[in-house]
């Protein structure tokens, strides 16, 4: 028998389901926001890492040589990191660090008549830094085996000729110069960084 028979059951409210619910919602929002948030920020320190500088004239050199945008601004940023002005101790120039003697025979074949000086005028540099990269790439068959010979130079030959660092003849599975692999190995890393950045469809 019930000690207080007229006292009546207290219904359950569904407030505090409500509540938890909204809770929920406002938690889940507030994780969306800050993924996206995280997302612009690590664009942003991102693009600060690799810059995109002269788009228009390396958009041209991409055209008239045909080669990609990316890897253009790949080469750039492992060469110089867009700095016009850029002087290696080895004596290379400019934005896509051309040698003097490289600039003044690239300037023959072209039959034009540029100054030493002009390698650093950045839309020149990257028009005959891209114009001998499409040569080394027309001579080699492969735009990363002329990246190779960009760096280390005609010794490329003798790594293609080679069954331990070429199996094709084309293609260098393996370089023996660290310089040139680790170099070779930036650019693979940084065109896929300006792709993703900037040419991404």
């Amino acid at each position: 028998m019930s000690r207080n028979p007229g006292r009546k059951k207290k219904k359950s409210c569904g407030c505090s389901g409500f509540l938890v619910t909204a809770l929920a919602l406002i938690l889940i929002a507030c994780i969306l926001v800050l993924t996206d948030v995280l997302t612009v920020l690590r664009q942003k320190i991102e693009m600060q890492l690799y810059p995109l500088n002269y788009r228009e004239e390396i958009l041209r050199a991409s055209a008239e040589y045909d080669l990609e945008p990316e890897f253009i601004c790949a080469v750039i940023h492992t060469e110089s990191g867009f700095k016009s002005d850029a002087q290696s101790t080895a004596g290379a120039q400019g934005l896509m660090q051309i040698m003097p003697d490289t600039f003044s025979w690239l300037c023959d074949l072209k039959n034009e008549d540029y100054s030493p000086d002009a390698v650093f005028i950045p839309e020149v540099c990257i028009d005959y830094g891209c114009y001998y990269l499409r040569r080394l790439t027309d001579n080699y068959g492969d735009c990363y085996t002329a990246c190779a010979a960009y760096n280390a130079g005609n010794i490329v030959d003798q790594w293609l000729s080679n069954p331990q660092y070429s199996v094709d003849g084309i293609t260098l599975y393996s370089i023996p110069y660290n310089e040139t692999s680790e170099y070779v190995e930036k650019i693979r890393n940084a065109e896929q960084m300006y792709q993703k950045l900037y040419f991404e469809e």
